[in-house]
């Protein structure tokens, strides 16, 4: 049995491509993923075991890593995906601005932005741990700060800084696109003068009122029960589709009309006034108007739900895509946090680019991305039902690192991993992971606090595994596993081919939020 080591590295960025080989039905890197399958069968196959990981000094950093979106380099599912689908940037937004413009000015058809509200509260991420906690164990939660919203500066830093970014996201749009800035009653007469500055008074279109009910009553006001979204255009240009967003009348009884059924079998509705008809069909779609009160904001047991506090409805982030941009389109959030804006763009195959600061926000976009690329293909694929001529249809989104894990924790305790690894005669790799835990540190005990009082098991702490390699600086996962509600077990097992010159590289992210990347040594 021979002896390897772990050596922490650094990366400036991650790469998930999914891809489908028909012939053994589930997500390769370009290659059929057999070897988890046949890793334990091989009777050349050597077992090697792996020593705790040490850090590499010497770990390069490449910043320059951009390359550009070709609009016809995506397409949707029925016709092929390939290339790049999405960018996340975790990244302070002014920081990213640059880097934005140089890539995309004049190339985005739509921006959605949620910024922080101004509240002077800190909002929180709930991590589910191990098992238990992704079943819905609620003992088997920990609270994270996913980002604070307490402004000590005052609030013409926080003025100051949406000058900055709404001025860069006049540029970033195309003449044709748009922006929609959702905020709510601290700011909207700020932004409202703010944004007829930079966009011009002629090109403000709606100023829309998403009302929503929830609990809670004020004893001294109204309640508060609704959100702003400012709609503005870059220019008389812009692009907007009422039809996509309607739906149909339905069978709802409205005012005082009569039901009757017309010479072709249609049902409508009917009312005279002024000694005319008017006639409504159940069939007709109607359009939302400015007031917005048919999209609920989302519950605590809300199915998609990812632990963020202030993590908006699918369903709202729908038909504002749907209305101002079109399949191939490319729709940026610059605040991207729970990455609904994302998660929505790429399902109704829209290209994307995210933004955001926060580690959690990294981890949240990565799994939910990373799973939307998977459902893409739907459940046929994953059976190995997939025809043969889009056998090799490819998506890859990408996570680029503009900052360091010691930015965004106040911990970063290095683990002791318990790993497991399977060579093959056909230079295939299996991982096998068999235990995570942090090292003791002494005055230290916030993280293990954390969990006290949990009956977990050796990689309960442990909430996605990936492999693969890394080149120029990114690492491209070959093969992962991520825990969610759908698949709440980590795969202990994980295979890929090794090349001449590609070392395999271990990706872990921990429950506390903590991420590593450990280049595999002495195969």
């Amino acid at each position: 049995m021979d002896l390897v080591n772990l050596r922490q590295i650094s990366v400036t960025a991650e790469e998930y491509c999914v891809c489908m080989d028909a012939r053994m039905g589930h997500f390769t890197d370009g290659e059929a993923d057999a070897g988890a399958m046949t890793a334990g069968s091989d009777a050349g196959s050597q077992a090697v075991s792996c020593v705790c990981p040490y850090a590499d000094t010497d770990a390069e950093r490449h910043t320059h890593l951009n390359a550009s979106l070709s609009r016809n380099s995506y397409g949707c599912p029925a016709h092929g995906l390939q290339h790049v689908v999405g960018r996340f940037y975790w990244c302070d937004v002014l920081k990213a601005l640059p880097l934005l413009l140089e890539q995309y000015e004049g190339k985005i058809q739509l921006v959605y932005m949620d910024p922080p509200f101004v509240t002077g509260q800190t909002f929180w991420f709930q991590q589910p741990v191990g098992v238990k906690g992704w079943l819905g164990n609620r003992n088997h939660i920990i609270t994270h700060a996913a980002y604070d919203d307490l402004w000590k500066s005052g609030r013409d830093a926080f003025l100051s800084m949406m000058r900055e970014v709404l001025s860069c996201v006049y540029r970033l749009l195309s003449p044709q696109g748009s922006l929609y800035l959702h905020i709510d009653y601290r700011t909207s007469a700020y932004m409202r003068i703010m944004l007829d500055e930079i966009f011009g008074e002629e090109n403000f279109l709606n100023e829309i009122i998403w009302h929503y009910r929830s609990g809670g009553r004020a004893k001294n006001h109204f309640s508060r029960k609704h959100d702003t979204i400012l709609f503005y255009r870059k220019s008389p240009q812009y692009y907007f589709d009422i039809e996509s967003v309607g739906i149909p009348r339905g069978k709802v009884r409205r005012n005082h009309m009569k039901q009757q059924v017309d010479e072709d079998g249609r049902i409508f509705w009917s009312i005279r006034s002024g000694g005319r008809e008017y006639r409504y069909y159940e069939d007709d779609r109607i359009y939302p108007s400015d007031v917005w009160d048919d999209i609920s904001h989302l519950h605590q047991k809300d199915p998609e739900r990812t632990g963020y506090d202030t993590q908006k409805p699918e369903a709202l982030l729908e038909r504002i895509i749907k209305a101002s941009s079109r399949p191939g389109d490319i729709v940026a959030d610059l605040f991207a946090g729970s990455g609904t804006t994302l998660a929505v763009a790429q399902r109704l195959g829209r290209r994307w680019i995210g933004v955001d600061n926060g580690i959690f926000s990294l981890h949240t976009c990565r799994k939910r991305l990373v799973h939307s690329l998977n459902r893409l293909y739907g459940e046929d694929c994953l059976n190995g039902k997939m025809p043969e001529e889009a056998s090799k249809r490819q998506a890859k989104v990408l996570f680029h690192h503009c900052r360091h894990l010691e930015d965004d924790l106040e911990h970063k305790v290095l683990p002791q991993i318990d790993v497991e690894c399977v060579g093959l005669s056909d230079r295939r790799l299996v991982v096998r992971l068999k235990g995570y835990a942090l090292r003791p540190i002494d005055g230290h005990r916030g993280l293990e606090d954390m969990v006290r009082g949990m009956s977990l098991g050796p990689l309960d702490l442990v909430d996605c595994l990936a492999i693969g390699y890394v080149e120029d600086g990114v690492f491209k996962a070959v093969n992962w596993s991520m825990r969610s509600y759908h698949t709440p077990c980590l795969r202990e097992e994980l295979a890929m081919d090794v090349c001449h010159g590609r070392e395999p590289v271990l990706h872990v992210v921990d429950v506390y939020g903590q991420q590593w990347f450990f280049r595999v040594e002495g195969m």
